[in-house]
């Protein structure tokens, strides 16, 4: 579980620092349900911890910096409101422009690409 990741090491104190400690514990809550090779979408911290856009990034590259996730770039059609599901690991991956499978747009990519999360350690070793 990636909250065992915040029990083995220094970053539970980093993150309360950010948050605050009842917001620590409901992101502790949220993360035991995730496992490695699952992806960790930042609107969702947002949402259910009651965090800002800044302060869900914050604690998301403090993880990835403790080796715990990864970030991503996936693809978002803005005419439809739906995924892509194009996913590149670096921005310079990223197509100039990309179509939309359900509506047929063509989009541009760096307006339309989100950063999100994928688990590689939970901190069990």
């Amino acid at each position: 579980m990636l909250s065992s990741l915040l029990a083995t090491t220094n970053l539970p104190k980093e993150i309360e620092t950010i948050i605050g400690s009842e917001k620590y514990q409901q992101l502790i809550e949220l993360l035991a349900s995730y496992r490695v090779g699952m992806w960790l979408y930042p609107g969702v911290i947002k949402r259910k911890i009651g965090l800002s856009t800044q302060k869900t990034y914050e604690i998301l590259q403090s993880m990835e910096n403790a080796g715990s996730l990864e970030s991503y770039y996936e693809l978002y059609c803005s005419s439809c409101q739906k995924t892509s599901g194009i996913v590149v690991r670096t921005f310079n991956e990223l197509p100039e422009t990309f179509e939309c499978e359900l509506c047929f747009s063509v989009l541009p990519s760096i307006e339309n690409a989100f950063l999100i999360y994928k688990v590689i350690d939970v901190g069990m070793h």
